[in-house]
């Protein structure tokens, strides 16, 4: 009877409805952009790339589109659904604006040569920041900090004025707003610039992930370290920077010592063995991959080349009477032919060769990177520190001179044409001018490296698919335990043969030198000066018509022509 009723009230339920079934099947499949970006996509149709070169790696136009979704779905998509519910042609037109951004950075990305920025101009913007951090501290106390009155930050702003920053450290949300104003009216066609409402929005998400949610958190000195200790690994405990080169005691001295036994003998003679073999082999494996990193960077086309290297066997034109042609030479030994081959089609060929350029040697991108870690060890205030600084440089500037010899030593061959041809080659081949960009583009700016990196902001900004509330800040006792173990774990890096030579001789002295090289980023208002003089290199990096006094003719030579002021 129980069992008749049970099955009465079954045939009575209502059978699912098509549309309930397939919801509750599309609706787990269906992911967020396709929910909010495109909601007028048919859910079998794939959605349409985001940037010119998506084809060769989409997991980056995947994670980007994550990025612009959760942005808009925590700062438009709140506000605007109590406006109007049912109208998504807003979020789809923010999304159509931003791709339309996003692609002309990415063409400017691949236009621009990044390797200046990267090797010279970034390492001479911190080697700048450590030495005016150090000369704002020594001021402290005396009177050119306004009787002893003055602060760190204030005597470090007074160094670096800027005007993006205030004395405190906070961003200037004005300077920044005009900056990417300046960028959208680059980016944008006339008819999306003309579209307020879109370019409004799009302007004040932009600002607040800088100015609120990223500058001042990472330019907290607590977050350097916990992330430096986050990359180099935790410290060991049972190691300090007083006992980095501490030996084991001695065994006691016993008459058997000097009687060895077979068994003994037997063991140190096949440990050495192994240990010249594994030497051995250290050293092939050594040498086959310089052979090959040389031949591959021989063979490799330039990195940036709007146009291929001269030919040779174009006859030369007659001579012509006017005066030798003297090329500016930008940043890098690439970049310095193409604009030379560039503009060679409009200039008459003559057969003098031009003279050895007037503005100073050619671009050393090793150089910088040397001079910033002679700056954070104090390489100079050593003996030993500054004999090793002097053999890197040596080593590092060998190849400069060359190219000089060879230019004077070939005045009276044939064309210019030839001349910057050989000189191409010679510094493709002989120069870390190949090397170092090389090995940029192939290992470090590489679409998974670039996926990497955009995936972990995600995760930074949106934890959880919303922007998490920023826990606090730790306590000052905790920040002086994470700088100690960030001094700890940097002595636990350095080799223990190299740590006499960079560090010091003495334990004493590592600590201090360790301590010291740490010490330029315990400021948060002297690291957002760092943040915002970082910031603007990259605009110009890649808008290089937004320097003062630029050109659009000089869209290609921005990048590598930053020096600061000794």
């Amino acid at each position: 009877m129980v069992a008749a009723v049970s099955l009465g009230l079954q045939q009575l339920e209502p059978a699912p409805s098509i549309a309930s079934s397939s919801s509750k099947l599309i609706a787990p499949t269906t992911s967020l952009t396709r929910r909010l970006l495109f909601p007028h996509l048919p859910p079998t149709s794939p959605i349409p790339p985001l940037l010119h070169t998506s084809s060769t790696y989409p997991a980056l136009d995947a994670e980007l589109y994550d990025l612009i979704a959760l942005a808009l779905r925590a700062y438009v998509n709140p506000w605007w659904t109590r406006i109007t519910r049912y109208d998504k042609q807003l979020l789809i037109e923010l999304t159509r604006i931003l791709s339309s951004v996003l692609r002309a950075l990415e063409a400017r990305l691949l236009a621009a040569d990044l390797s200046p920025l990267v090797y010279h101009d970034l390492p001479f913007l911190i080697t700048q920041h450590c030495t005016d951090y150090r000369t704002a501290a020594r001021k402290l106390g005396s009177s050119y900090a306004a009787a002893g009155s003055a602060s760190l930050a204030m005597l470090f702003h007074g160094q670096q004025r800027h005007v993006g920053v205030s004395t405190d450290g906070k961003l200037d949300e004005e300077y920044v707003r005009a900056a990417i104003d300046i960028i959208l009216k680059t980016c944008l066609s006339p008819e999306d610039w003309g579209a307020e409402a879109e370019r409004y929005l799009i302007r004040e998400v932009i600002i607040k992930t800088i100015c609120i949610d990223v500058a001042p958190r990472i330019t907290q000195p607590w977050f350097l370290h916990s992330t430096l200790l986050g990359l180099l690994g935790p410290p060991d405990e049972t190691l300090s920077v007083s006992n980095i080169n501490s030996r084991s005691p001695d065994p006691p001295y016993t008459s058997t010592s000097l009687l060895p036994s077979f068994h003994t003998i037997i063991v140190s003679f096949l440990s050495a063995v192994q240990s010249i073999s594994s030497t051995a082999l250290a050293l092939i494996q050594i040498y086959k991959r310089a052979v090959h990193t040389f031949k591959s960077v021989q063979n490799s086309p330039p990195t940036h080349a709007p146009s291929r290297p001269p030919e040779t066997t174009q006859p030369p034109n007659p001579p012509s009477p006017d005066p030798p042609f003297t090329p500016h030479l930008p940043s890098p030994s690439e970049s310095v032919v193409a604009s030379v081959v560039g503009s060679h089609d409009s200039t008459p060929v003559t057969p003098l060769l031009p003279p050895p350029p007037t503005n100073g040697p050619p671009q050393n991108l090793a150089r910088p990177s040397l001079l910033l870690l002679a700056q954070l060890l104090s390489l100079p205030t050593r003996f030993a520190g500054a004999a090793l600084l002097f053999l890197c440089d040596a080593f590092i500037s060998a190849f400069a001179p060359f190219l000089d010899r060879y230019a004077h030593t070939h005045t009276l061959l044939s064309t210019k044409r030839f001349f910057f041809f050989i000189c191409y080659k010679l510094t493709k081949t002989l120069s870390f001018t190949s090397l170092l960009p090389r090995f940029l583009y192939t290992s470090i700016l590489t679409p998974v490296q670039i996926t990497v990196f955009v995936s972990a902001i995600k995760h930074a900004l949106f934890p959880n698919g919303y922007p998490a509330q920023s826990p606090p800040d730790p306590m000052p006792e905790e920040q002086v335990v994470l700088r100690a173990q960030l001094v700890r774990r940097l002595a636990q890096v350095i080799p223990g043969p190299l740590a006499p030579l960079l560090l010091g001789s003495t334990p004493v002295m590592r600590e201090h030198t360790l301590s010291t090289l740490v010490d330029p980023f315990d400021n948060q208002a002297c690291n957002a000066h760092l943040f915002m003089l970082i910031f603007d290199l990259v605009l110009l990096a890649l808008f290089p018509e937004m320097a003062v006094g630029a050109t659009a003719t000089e869209s290609g030579m921005g990048v590598g022509n930053f020096s600061p002021s000794p």
